[in-house]
């Protein structure tokens, strides 16, 4: 079988998210299974394109992105409106890739983005993959439906997403949680959406699960991903202050992902007040397994997410994860048993859910690491879901062949 991804980001990327690091996962380990992959996403740099093989995945860079990074190119007027005046061109680039390439038998396209506006009429499957809607985002963030001051710029391309779901022959899921959403949103058939999880590579990732208890001089707590407001990191800011102040508990805050205006805004209002609040940018992925590691509690306050990969990142390590019960990250976590699962945009429940951990003996604490690394192994290990997607594809594949005969 050959499965094309197409994402305009993909790893390494300065773009590089949730999306990109699913996508890396499935596909080098489908070419460990002996089947063929591509990866058509956007380089980095719009200017420049170029094709190349990793771990087996070939892999085609576009150039014409509808997108700017001010750390490779400058920002100015005109380019600040890329996802308007190369929405088409860019797209159009994408289906004229998948046409020079003659042996296609699938092809996997994120929602986001609307990357799959022009593959409605190829003779093969496209299959369009639910991870984060930008209209569902932006409801989340903003707690507003429908056009504003705000979202006009980006409320065109969530349309566009929007007309894409409805119009796809096949789609999947990461969580039941966007799954409902978007059939409530589109009036979708129930059984039309397909939900199996992301992945992650269990051998890439070290555990270090001891019996000990928290040291309770510093406690130290990381919030990893994206540093902007549907995180909630503010909210976890707020706890720990609260907590700093009532019990004298000294703290290391750590906020470790992608930085933009939010995350000025923390440091600005926070960490300069703060000198225990760390705002320090993103590092590779790899890295964060030490991150983890050196954590006593990793921290998901998110107001909405989709299927989070650092909480099955997190757990997989055997850290203590506190989420929120809002979007997928209930899916993953269960109460009390491999992790504990808090209301959003409530920091005063999120300190005392952080008072109540502190309480805990070693012994609870080492089960709940066990359970939740166990868990991970179990549900969402690579091996485990790429299995159900290559099931998945071929039900597809045949499907289609048997409809457009």
């Amino acid at each position: 079988m050959h499965i094309c991804f197409v994402c305009r980001e993909y790893v390494p990327s300065l773009r590089g998210g949730g999306i990109a690091s699913y996508i890396k996962e499935m596909a080098e380990n489908i070419v460990q299974k002996h089947h063929k992959v591509t990866v058509i996403c956007a380089s980095d740099d719009t200017r420049k394109g170029y094709t190349y093989t990793e771990n087996g995945v070939n892999i085609i860079r576009l150039s014409g992105g509808d997108f700017v990074i001010s750390q490779i190119e400058k920002k100015n007027i005109v380019n600040r409106f890329r996802l308007f005046y190369r929405f088409f061109s860019y797209r159009k680039k994408i289906l004229e890739t998948i046409l020079s390439i003659k042996d296609i038998d699938i092809i996997e396209v994120p929602e986001y983005g609307a990357e799959s506006y022009y593959l409605k009429n190829l003779p093969i499957p496209v299959v369009i993959r639910l991870h984060a809607s930008t209209l569902v985002l932006n409801e989340f963030i903003s707690g507003k439906k429908g056009i504003t001051k705000s979202n006009w710029h980006i409320y065109w391309q969530g349309l566009q997403e929007f007309k894409e779901i409805k119009r796809a022959q096949y789609i999947t899921s990461c969580s039941q949680a966007i799954k409902e959403i978007i059939e409530q949103k589109l009036l979708l058939p129930c059984d039309k959406i397909k939900v199996i999880n992301n992945p992650i590579k269990i051998n890439n990732w070290t555990t270090n699960i001891t019996k000990k208890a928290i040291n309770k001089e510093i406690i130290r707590i990381l919030l990893p991903g994206a540093v902007y407001n549907l995180k909630g990191g503010e909210d976890l800011i707020k706890a720990c202050i609260q907590l700093n102040q009532i019990t004298n508990q000294k703290f290391e805050l750590y906020l470790i992902g992608k930085k933009g205006n939010f995350a000025n805004y923390l440091e600005k209002k926070y960490a300069s007040h703060y000198n225990w609040i760390n705002i320090p940018g993103p590092i590779p992925r790899k890295k964060m397994i030490e991150q983890y590691n050196k954590a006593d509690i990793i921290c998901l306050p998110s107001w909405w997410e989709n299927m989070p990969m650092a909480c099955i990142e997190a757990m997989l390590c055997g850290s203590i994860v506190i989420g929120s019960n809002s979007g997928g990250i209930k899916e993953i976590i269960e109460d009390g048993k491999d992790g504990f699962l808090i209301p959003p945009r409530n920091p005063q429940i999120l300190a005392n859910k952080i008072q109540y951990i502190l309480q805990l003996t070693p012994e609870q604490l080492y089960t709940i690491s066990i359970n939740a690394h166990s868990k991970i192994i179990n549900k969402f290990s690579t091996d485990y879901i790429v299995s159900q997607m290559l099931i998945y594809y071929n039900q597809v594949i045949q499907d289609f062949k048997k409809n457009n005969i």
